[in-house]
C-alpha cells in the first residue's frame, strides 16, 4: 500500500506499500506456543512461526546487513519480540528490544490521537475550522475543519514551498504565516492528497488548546498513561547510548539528534507533530495493548480514527485515510490498519489486522535492507509459512494503474514531446509519487532519455520534491551528461543542504 513516509520521507520502495502487504494475507496458520524466552527488556520468540521468522530475520543480517527490530502481537500477548544487527555499530552496542529509532510519519498517529483526546475533553469538534484557532486565517482556508486535516483533504501541499528541510529552524508563527500565503492545491474536502503541512497545523492547534508543548501533552495525556517513559523527539539527548543510529548502507549517518544539533536546535515545524518521534519495541508494546484495552481514547473515539473516512486520491478506490492512518481491505477481504514512516535512513511500519487478532511493527536503522522490503516477507511467513513474493527482490509491474499508462505511453510515444503526449492522453497527475513510481522503473532498466523526459514534466509540476532533482541526476549519468547531473543534484542541495545523496554524488563528479 502507499503511504507516504514523512516529513521528505520518499523513497523507491515505497511501491510495496500498495498492495504487497494486502496480497500476503491468506489462512492464518496456527502457532505453537512454546515460550523460547520472555521478560522486560529481553528477547521474545513463543512458537514455531516465530522460530521461523527469526531464522530468516537472522539469515538477513548476517547476509544483507539487516537491522533494526521486530515486534508481533497476537490477541494481546506479545509473541515476538527481538532486535538485529547495530544500534550503535562504533561502539558495539546491539539492537536491542529497548533501542530507541525513529518511527517517521508513525508520529502522525499520535497527533491524531491527541486530537481525538482533547475532543474527548469536549475543547474542540472535528467540525471546528481554522479561523476559530487563527482568526487572521486567510479566507480561502477559514472554513477548512479538524476532520479535513485529519483526513489530509484540506488542500494544504505535502511540504511547504521551498521548505529548508527536516531540520529548519522555523517557529511557529512562521510556519503558519507561510502555509497561510500559500495557494491550497485543491478545494478543501474535494479529496485527499497527502500532507505533512496540514499535520503540523493540527500539532499547533493542540498546543494552542492545551496551552503545553506539544511534547509535553502526549507525553502527559498518552504516553504515561500506558506506561511510556522513552517515546518521543528526544532532545536534548538524555542518554546517547539508547539511541538507535542510523546507517546509509551501512555509513554512519548518525541520529536526528545529532542533527538538530548540527542545525541549532529542533524540532521545528517542518518535522513536529508530522514524524521524526524515536520509540523502541517495548514502547511499542505498551502503546498498542493501552489503546486496544480503551485507556487512551473511548471506544467510539477509536472507532472514528480506525475507519474509512474518505479515499485517497489517485489510488484507484482502494485505499482510504482514517485518521492518523491508511486503511484498505486484504486479499481475505479483512480489514488492515496500516501506518508507515521514513527519511530514507530509518524506515518503521505499523501494520493491525483487527480481525486477525495480530499487530505487527517493524523498524529498521541501516537503509541498506528497509522495513518495506522485510515485512511483506514477514507477513507470508507468518500467515502462509513460507515467501512466495520476495518483497526484497526487484520489483515487477506498477501498483497504480495511472503509474502503468504513463509507463506505456513512454513505451509507445517515445521519449521526445512526453509532456505534449502525456497531456494529449488527457492523463493528470496530482499526487508526486506516481511519477517517482514509473521514474525509478525507468531508472532500474537503465532507459536514460525516457527517465529524463518523465524527470523534466516531474520536477516542472512538483518542483519541490527532492528525491526527483536526484532521480534525476542519476538519469543524467546514465547518458554520461555529467554538467545536467551536477546542476540537478546542485539543485537538489540547494533546496535542502543537508541532503547526503545530492553531496556524495556531487563530490564523487567533482
Amino acid at each position: 500500500m502507499k503511504i507516504k513516509f514523512p516529513s521528505k520521507y520518499k523513497n523507491l520502495f515505497q511501491s510495496f506499500l500498495f498492495a504487497g502487504i494486502a496480497m500476503l494475507f491468506s489462512s492464518c496458520r496456527g502457532t505453537k506456543q512454546d515460550e523460547t524466552t520472555n521478560g522486560e527488556g529481553q528477547p521474545v520468540v513463543i512458537g514455531d512461526t516465530s522460530v521461523r521468522i527469526d531464522n530468516y530475520l537472522k539469515k538477513l543480517e548476517t547476509e544483507k546487513e539487516f537491522s533494526g527490530g521486530l515486534l508481533i502481537i497476537k490477541n494481546g500477548k506479545k509473541i515476538f519480540c527481538k532486535g538485529y544487527g547495530w544500534a550503535n555499530k562504533e561502539k558495539q552496542i546491539p539492537f536491542t528490544t529497548t533501542s530507541l529509532a525513529c518511527i517517521g510519519s508513525i508520529t502522525k498517529a499520535f497527533t491524531a490521537t491527541a486530537i481525538m483526546k482533547l475532543c474527548e475533553q469536549k475543547k474542540i469538534a472535528l467540525t471546528d475550522s481554522l479561523k476559530k484557532f487563527f482568526p487572521l486565517v486567510p479566507a480561502d482556508k477559514a472554513n477548512i475543519t479538524i476532520h479535513q486535516l485529519l483526513t489530509h483533504s484540506s488542500g494544504f501541499h505535502e511540504f511547504l514551498k521551498n521548505d529548508g528541510g527536516d531540520y529548519e529552524k522555523i517557529e511557529t508563527k512562521e510556519f503558519l504565516n507561510r502555509a497561510f500565503a500559500e495557494p491550497l492545491s485543491f478545494e478543501p474536502g474535494a479529496k485527499a492528497v497527502y500532507t505533512n503541512v496540514g499535520m503540523s497545523i493540527l500539532a499547533i492547534i493542540i498546543e494552542q488548546v492545551s496551552g503545553m508543548n506539544y511534547e509535553d501533552f502526549l507525553q502527559q495525556n498518552l504516553y504515561e498513561p500506558a506506561g511510556i517513559k522513552t517515546m518521543g523527539y528526544n532532545y536534548p539527548v538524555k542518554n546517547d547510548s539508547s539511541l538507535a543510529h542510523g546507517y546509509d548502507n551501512g555509513k554512519e549517518w548518525g541520529t536526528l539528534q545529532s542533527h538538530y544539533d548540527a542545525a541549532g536546535g529542533g524540532p521545528y515545524w517542518n518535522l513536529k507533530g508530522n514524524g521524526g518521534q524515536y520509540a523502541s519495541l517495548e514502547d511499542w508494546y505498551k502503546w498498542i495493548t493501552t489503546v486496544a484495552d480503551g485507556k487512551i481514547l473511548n471506544q467510539s473515539s477509536m472507532e472514528k480514527m480506525f475507519s474509512p473516512q474518505i479515499v485517497e486520491d489517485g489510488m484507484d478506490g482502494k485505499f482510504s485515510f482514517g485518521y492518523g492512518c491508511n486503511i484498505y481491505q486484504s486479499r481475505r477481504n479483512t480489514k488492515v490498519i496500516d501506518n508507515g514512516g521514513s527519511n530514507n535512513i530509518y524506515f518503521a511500519r505499523l501494520l493491525r489486522l483487527p480481525e486477525d487478532g495480530v499487530v505487527f511493527y517493524l523498524v529498521t536503522n541501516n537503509n541498506a535492507i528497509n522495513a518495506n522490503m522485510v515485512l511483506p516477507n514477514v507477513t507470508q511467513l507468518f500467515f502462509e509459512g513460507e515467501i512466495k513474493m520476495d518483497a526484497t527482490q526487484p520489483r515487477t509491474g506498477f501498483d497504480s494503474p495511472k503509474a502503468e499508462k504513463i509507463y506505456n505511453l513512454l513505451n509507445e510515444k517515445g521519449a521526445t514531446d512526453f509532456e505534449n503526449e502525456l497531456h494529449k492522453s488527457g492523463i493528470t497527475v496530482e499526487d508526486d509519487m506516481i511519477y517517482l513510481e514509473v521514474g525509478q522503473k525507468l531508472l532500474e532498466e537503465k532507459k536514460a532519455d525516457e527517465a529524463i523526459a518523465l524527470y523534466k514534466v516531474y520536477t516542472k509540476q512538483f518542483p519541490e520534491i527532492i528525491v526527483a532533482w536526484n532521480d534525476m541526476g542519476d538519469a543524467y549519468l546514465l547518458k554520461e551528461d555529467k554538467q545536467n547531473a551536477i546542476n540537478c543534484y546542485s539543485q537538489a542541495l540547494k533546496m535542502r543542504p543537508e541532503n547526503q545523496r545530492a553531496k556524495e554524488a556531487l563530490d564523487k563528479l567533482k
